[in-house]
C-alpha cells in the first residue's frame, strides 16, 4: 500500500482529500442510464358497413422496459377500458364504483393494486416502473383482455425501439380486427315455428372471436422445439395440442401453462400431459382442462387471455422450449342480423354471445332522451314482453348467455340501440309487416323451401343449359364426323373406280402385248417367206445361165 501512495504526486493526493472533505463530484463516478419514455396502445377499432369492430387488447402485446423507465397507455378505441396492474390481488368487481376510479397514483412498484380508472378515447395514463419485474396487467371492464411489461434492471439493453413496437403494434392491431370481420360472415340464423301460426326470430347481440389459437414453441439452449393448439371445445373446457420435436431418446417432458412471458418466466397455472419421445426424437400429448371464467364476476367470461400466458416445456427441471399465447381477440359491436323484418304477432329473441361485453336492448320511445347507462331507468328490465309500438322496453344489463324477448304486435318500423354503445353506432331496426295468412311459418318454411328448390332449379338449368351447349357442339361434330364419313366413302369409291382403271389397264396391256406377239410371229413368217423367195429367185437366175 505504501509503495502505491509513493507512486501518486503529493498534489493528486491533496486533490482526492480535500474531494473527499468537501464532498466534490468524482469524475470516475457511474454515469446513470437515462429513463426512456414508452408508448402502449389501448384497443383499436374500424367499422365495417354500420357495425363497429373493436380490438380486446393492448398493442404491442409484450413490452420490455428497463427500472426507471415509464410508459404512456393511449386510448385507442371508442370503447372504454382500464389499465389495472392487480399484483396478485384478488379482481375487482368491475360493476362497482372502485372499478371505475383511478387507484394507486401514477408509480408502479410490483405491488398493490395500480390503475387507470375507466378511461375513453383520446385519454392517457403514465405509468412509471420502478421495481425489475414481469407484470401482467388488464382491462376490468373485459375479461380476457390483458397485456405484459418486462421490466429489466437499469441499463439493460433495449430488444426493440419504439418504432419498432409501434409496427408489431399495428401488425397485431390489424391481425384482430381481421378476425372479427370475419365473425359478420358466419352469422346464421334460422327461424323457427312459434305458437298459433307465428315465428320466432332470433337475434345475436355482439360477437367474439372463437377461442382457438396455435403456439410457436421455440427452442432454449437445447433441440426442442414444437407447436401448440389450444381450442375452446365448450364453455370453460380448453383443449391443448403439444407437437414437440428434437427430443432425446426415451426422454419425458413436462408441459405447463404459465403467466408472465416466455423470455422473461412467470408462475405455473395448469399442467398439461407430458410428453415422451416416441421415435425419432417426437412426441405428443392432448390435454383437456376445465378452466374457471376469467373474471369471477361475469360467470360466462370462458375463455384464454389476449396475451399473459405462455407454455413451457421442461426436461430434469430445466426448461427446454417455450412460446407465449397471443390470441387476437375482436366483439362486434352490433345486432346480427343488424335489420329484420318480421310480420306482428311473430316474437323476436336477442341473446347477448360475447362474453367480454355487456349490451341492452332499449326501446325509446321518440322524445325520450336515451338514458345514461348506470341510471335505474337503464338497470332494470321492463315487464311486459308485448311491444305494441309505444312506451320504453329495456332488457337491462346483458351478459353472455342471457336472452331477451318481445312479441311485436302493431305494424311499423321500429329502432332500438344498446345503451352501452350506441355512440358506436350499436343500432338495430325491427320493420312489422302486417300480419297475412303467407306470415304464418309453415308458409314461410314453404317459401324458404321453394326458393331454395328455385335456387336450385335455376342452377340446373344452368347447368342443363351448359349440357345443351354440349350437345350443340357434340351435334356439330357429329355432322363434321358424317362429312368426314361421306368425304372418306368418296374417297373409296374412287379408290374402287382406281382399282377398276388399274384392272382395264392391266387388261389393255395384256392385249396389246397378244397383238403385239402376234404381229412379231406375222413378222417373223413374212421375213422367212422373203428370204425363202429370195433363195428360190437365187436359184432360178443360176439354172437359166
Amino acid at each position: 500500500m505504501r509503495r502505491i501512495f509513493k507512486r501518486i504526486p503529493k498534489a493528486s493526493l491533496l486533490f482526492f482529500l480535500v474531494a473527499g472533505l468537501f464532498g466534490l463530484p468524482m469524475a470516475i463516478s457511474a454515469t446513470t442510464p437515462t429513463p426512456q419514455h414508452w408508448i402502449v396502445y389501448v384497443g383499436g377499432q374500424a367499422m365495417s358497413g354500420n357495425t363497429m369492430i373493436m380490438t380486446m387488447g393492448y398493442f404491442p402485446e409484450i413490452i420490455t422496459i428497463d427500472v426507471g423507465d415509464s410508459i404512456t397507455f393511449v386510448i385507442n378505441s371508442t370503447e372504454p377500458h382500464t389499465i389495472t396492474f392487480l399484483s396478485g390481488n384478488p379482481p375487482l368487481n368491475p360493476f362497482s364504483p372502485q372499478a371505475l376510479a383511478p387507484i394507486g397514483g401514477s408509480v408502479y412498484n410490483g405491488t398493490g393494486i395500480v390503475s387507470s380508472g375507466l378511461l375513453s378515447q383520446g385519454q392517457n395514463y403514465t405509468l412509471t416502473f420502478t421495481k425489475a419485474g414481469v407484470y401482467v396487467y388488464q382491462c376490468l371492464i373485459h375479461p380476457g383482455m390483458m397485456g405484459v411489461v418486462i421490466v429489466n434492471p437499469a441499463g439493460t439493453p433495449y430488444p426493440m425501439t419504439q418504432a419498432q413496437y409501434d409496427q408489431l403494434a399495428s401488425q397485431q392491431s390489424s391481425q384482430s380486427l381481421a378476425s372479427g370481420l370475419s365473425l359478420l360472415q358466419q352469422v346464421n340464423l334460422p327461424a323457427t315455428q312459434g305458437p298459433n301460426g307465428t315465428v320466432i326470430w332470433h337475434v345475436d347481440v355482439g360477437q367474439q372471436t372463437p377461442v382457438s389459437t396455435e403456439v410457436t414453441l421455440n427452442s432454449m439452449n437445447s433441440k426442442v422445439s414444437g407447436s401448440a393448439i389450444l381450442t375452446m371445445t365448450a364453455p370453460g373446457v380448453l383443449t391443448v395440442q403439444v407437437s414437440l420435436t428434437g427430443l432425446l431418446p426415451g426422454e419425458t417432458y413436462n408441459v405447463g401453462i404459465f403467466q408472465g412471458a416466455a423470455e422473461a418466466g412467470g408462475k405455473s397455472l395448469y399442467n398439461l400431459n407430458p410428453v415422451v419421445e416416441a421415435s425419432n426424437g417426437t412426441g405428443s400429448s392432448v390435454t383437456t382442462l376445465t378452466l374457471p371464467p376469467l373474471s369471477p364476476f361475469i360467470p360466462t367470461s370462458f375463455g384464454i387471455p389476449s396475451a399473459g400466458w405462455y407454455i413451457n416445456v421442461s426436461n430434469s427441471g430445466n426448461a427446454v422450449a417455450a412460446g407465449d399465447i397471443i390470441f387476437p381477440v375482436s366483439s362486434v359491436m352490433g345486432f346480427l342480423p343488424n335489420t329484420l323484418t318480421i310480420h306482428a304477432g311473430d316474437t323476436v329473441v336477442w341473446t347477448d354471445v360475447d362474453p367480454d361485453e355487456v349490451h341492452t336492448v332499449t326501446f325509446v320511445p321518440q322524445g325520450m332522451p336515451i338514458p345514461e347507462f348506470g341510471t335505474p331507468t337503464s338497470l332494470i328490465p321492463t315487464k311486459s314482453h308485448i311491444f305494441n309500438g309505444t312506451g320504453y322496453y329495456n332488457s337491462g344489463p346483458m351478459i353472455a348467455g342471457v336472452s331477451y324477448n318481445l312479441t311485436f304486435v302493431t305494424p311499423g318500423v321500429y329502432t332500438y340501440v344498446c345503451l352501452l354503445h350506441d355512440g358506436m353506432g350499436m343500432v338495430g331496426t325491427i320493420i312489422v309487416l302486417p300480419s297475412t295468412p303467407s306470415s304464418n311459418p309453415q308458409a314461410t318454411l314453404l317459401s324458404k323451401q321453394m326458393s331454395e328448390l328455385n335456387n336450385t332449379l335455376n342452377s340446373l338449368n344452368s347447368q342443363v343449359s351448359q349440357i345443351g351447349s354440349l350437345t350443340s357442339q357434340v351435334g356439330q361434330l357429329n355432322s363434321q364426323v358424317s362429312s368426314l364419313n361421306s368425304q372418306v366413302s368418296q374417297i373409296g369409291s374412287l379408290s374402287s373406280q382406281i382399282s377398276s382403271l388399274n384392272g382395264s389397264q392391266a387388261s389393255y396391256e395384256n392385249s396389246v402385248n397378244s397383238k403385239i406377239s402376234s404381229l412379231y410371229s406375222l413378222l417373223t413368217v413374212l421375213i422367212v417367206l422373203v428370204v425363202i423367195s429370195l433363195i428360190l429367185n437365187v436359184v432360178l437366175i443360176a439354172r437359166r445361165r
